[in-house]
């Protein structure tokens, strides 16, 4: 994403956010306000195939991925996981915190269990996780509404020889997201004359598309999303929803390749609280500085955020 669309990222409430932090440094904390959700070292223990994806369907989401740059499984994760995870994220932000704190769950992991046949399709084996994370809420007021049009771009030429992806970013929908609670909507690649340039230039814009070829993307909840780095793509605005939107983003890379960012996740590996809560850490740094450093209020959130950041074992 660039500089320019790293300030669409929602603005943080200090007030209520700062005198909250000692807590967030607790892990009993957490266990007491999920008590159904573990927060273990190894979240990814036990990860094995249980998607179910077909090879058939696979093949098909390479093509999709090579032609339009992204594409969307059916519903994947089990219903109660769901529950769980949008039990977790409600209380989080009904405590006070941003949603990003619900990341501390082993839940949030456990999930790429779904995927993974999905992903080694796409990537290969032993893909890696980029963690740059982010949860969304969108309320179901007209003020609620996704990112405004922009692509991800944060890496340059992620495009492999072949035309196929050594990145993705992976979108999971915990809520129903459908036109009127903010669903996806997407040019694709093949419709987007500008697409090609985007590659080598991440501030390459979206202007010469026609209207007709938006496409809108009504999503159920527990499904996978995954598109390239280039898509041009936003979250529509919420009218008249009957509930929220609901979801969390990250990236993953292949894992032949050299790291695409500082801090990169081996799936399975140990992921403890410090390392989760400085992963958290690290994404709030990452997409809200640009609405924190100008405020001089910010400075204990800042100084709270760049302590458990600095703490990360870089590439």
């Amino acid at each position: 994403m660039t500089e320019e669309t790293v300030t669409l990222r929602k603005s943080l409430d200090l007030d209520k956010l700062i005198p909250l932090l000692p807590q967030a440094e607790d892990i009993n904390y957490w266990r007491k306000l999920n008590p159904n959700s573990t927060i273990s070292a190894r979240p990814f223990e036990g990860f094995s195939e249980v998607s179910g994806i077909q090879k058939a369907e696979i093949d098909e989401y390479r093509l999709q991925l090579l032609e339009e740059g992204y594409f969307q499984t059916p519903t994947v994760i089990p219903a109660a996981t769901i529950q769980e995870m949008r039990d977790c994220i409600e209380n989080v932000r009904k405590a006070g915190f941003p949603t990003m704190f619900a990341l501390v769950y082993d839940v949030f992991y456990q999930v790429f269990g779904y995927f993974n046949s999905t992903l080694t399709g796409m990537l290969g084996n032993g893909y890696k996780l980029v963690p740059n994370f982010w949860v969304y809420y969108i309320e179901t007021s007209d003020s609620g509404k996704g990112f405004e049009p922009h692509r991800d771009a944060e890496y340059e030429n992620t495009i492999d020889s072949k035309g196929m992806p050594t990145v993705l970013t992976l979108w999971v929908t915990i809520t129903e997201a459908n036109p009127l609670n903010s669903c996806m909507y997407m040019i694709p690649a093949n419709r987007d004359p500008e697409y090609a340039k985007a590659i080598k230039n991440l501030k390459t814009k979206a202007t010469k598309f026609a209207l007709e070829d938006i496409r809108a993307l009504p999503t159920q909840a527990g499904t996978l999303s995954c598109w390239n780095q280039y898509v041009f793509h936003w979250g529509s605005r919420s009218s008249r929803a009957k509930s929220p939107r609901i979801s969390y983003a990250v990236y993953c890379q292949r894992g032949d390749i050299p790291p695409v960012d500082d801090v990169i996740v081996d799936i399975p590996s140990v992921l403890d609280f410090p390392t989760r809560l400085s992963l958290i850490c690290r994404g709030l740094y990452r997409y809200s500085y640009a609405s924190l450093q100008p405020s001089p209020q910010a400075e204990a959130l800042l100084d709270f955020l760049t302590k458990h950041t600095a703490t990360l074992k870089k590439t």
